[in-house]
């Protein structure tokens, strides 16, 4: 398959976006590089990390596009980072 044409490919490639958007430029290297390779739970780990370092609060819908993915691990960073994520969005909708 062709590079980009896979929703973990894209779903990536929208946080590469969003890094670079933010001026994180090495992290968004990074994470495309481990995009290319196929590294799809790693880069969901390197995604996560890399905004909740920065202060990045990606869109939700983005969050349960990872959340819903086959490479998914509950128990990773990604999956902690998304619980939160997904934790402070609720608690500002009912804010």
């Amino acid at each position: 398959m062709r590079r980009g044409t896979t929703p973990d490919d894209l779903l990536l490639n929208k946080f590469v976006k969003i890094l670079e958007d933010h001026k994180r430029h090495k992290e968004a290297e990074l994470l495309d590089a481990t995009a290319i390779a196929g590294g799809f739970a790693v880069g969901f780990d390197l995604a996560m990390l890399a905004c909740k370092a920065s202060g990045i609060v990606p869109p939700t819908h983005l969050i349960h596009e990872i959340m819903s993915s086959p490479w998914f691990e509950k128990d990773s960073y990604a999956g902690d980072i998304c619980r939160e994520f997904v934790k402070r969005d609720e608690s500002s909708i009912t804010s």
